[in-house]
């Protein structure tokens, strides 16, 4: 029970190619000045300041923001990143499981908490969608909380969020780098005021130099994203012309492929041949394989795609 197995595999296991990290290819935070952290986030979503706390990654937003709410019950989507899947059940609190966000039984005191886009299918809601399911939740008393990470990836388009009744979550990694890690949360201004009070709690963090390099790489948002596509796309057109069938939605560094085979048996296939996947079971994706596409150059990946053709399920 307590134990994330998906973190436990990519930390465990190893291959020579690296197609289980879901973040891009290592970046240095430019040594420049920038406004303060806050003052960058505030700028890039229009939001104001009460609406905005500053944490030390989305899983800490997340999970302060579940603490925030206090839900009586959750309801989470799957396939769903596996920390979220089980945040609910390590804090004793009782939920149900859907595979629709328009599924969701929404009541008076719960949640509904979802990655959008989400991991690892890259299914993503606009934001008029996001605000039919805020609307919703406000009128029955519950609460959305959203992790936001990938959004950089799929839309340049980060104002007018729905803020009430919503928490999101986002951090460095994933988008802008996987070496350093700071964090916020934005959204309702109540939740947003306990949130900062539960940090204050339990870790300080960022440290002030964290929040600078933070900055200073949210200050470079277009050169970042130029930089991540350039090794994105090149791979994700090489990927579908190998794998059809995957599901994948541009720009995302991870792609979803249905296996036809077990997926566990398959992904340790493929490390034995090198190449290091993540099982889909993992994000409760039976019978797929979650691959990434941000880490490795574009040659290397092509090299690896060869190596995923050669060791696939056999009809």
């Amino acid at each position: 029970m307590y134990e994330i197995e998906m973190f436990k595999w990519i930390r465990e296991k190893n291959g020579v190619y690296d197609l289980a990290s879901s973040g891009v290819l290592k970046l240095e935070a430019p040594q420049a000045e920038a406004p303060p952290l806050e003052e960058v986030l505030i700028e890039l979503y229009d939001i104001p300041r009460q609406n905005l706390a500053i944490v030390s990654g989305a899983q800490e937003g997340n999970f302060l923001a579940f603490l925030a709410v206090k839900p009586e019950y959750a309801v989470i989507t799957v396939p769903e990143y596996e920390p979220i899947i089980k945040l609910p059940s390590n804090l004793g609190v009782r939920h149900v499981k859907v595979w629709d966000v328009w599924e969701a039984p929404i009541k008076p005191g719960g949640v509904l908490i979802f990655s959008n886009p989400n991991n690892p299918t890259g299914r993503y809601l606009e934001k008029r969608e996001l605000a039919e399911l805020a609307d919703e939740a406000r009128r029955k008393g519950a609460y959305l909380i959203i992790d936001i990470i990938f959004s950089d990836f799929v839309t340049d388009d980060l104002r007018g969020f729905p803020l009430e009744n919503v928490a999101y979550s986002h951090s460095t990694d994933k988008f802008y780098t996987h070496d350093l890690r700071a964090g916020w949360v934005f959204g309702d201004e109540e939740i947003v005021r306990r949130v900062k009070y539960l940090k204050d709690l339990a870790n300080p963090g960022p440290r002030e130099a964290e929040r600078k390099a933070a900055a200073a790489l949210l200050s470079r948002r277009a050169e970042v994203k130029r930089r991540n596509l350039s090794i994105i796309k090149p791979n994700a057109t090489a990927l579908l012309t190998r794998f059809p069938n995957a599901l994948y939605k541009p720009h995302m560094p991870i792609a979803l492929i249905p296996t036809g085979c077990n997926d566990a048996k398959l992904a340790e296939r493929l490390l034995a041949m090198g190449v290091k996947t993540v099982p889909g079971r993992l994000f409760q994706a039976p019978y797929s394989i979650r691959v990434g596409l941000g880490v490795e150059e574009p040659p290397r990946f092509r090299e690896a795609l060869e190596i995923l053709a050669q060791g696939w399920c056999r009809a």
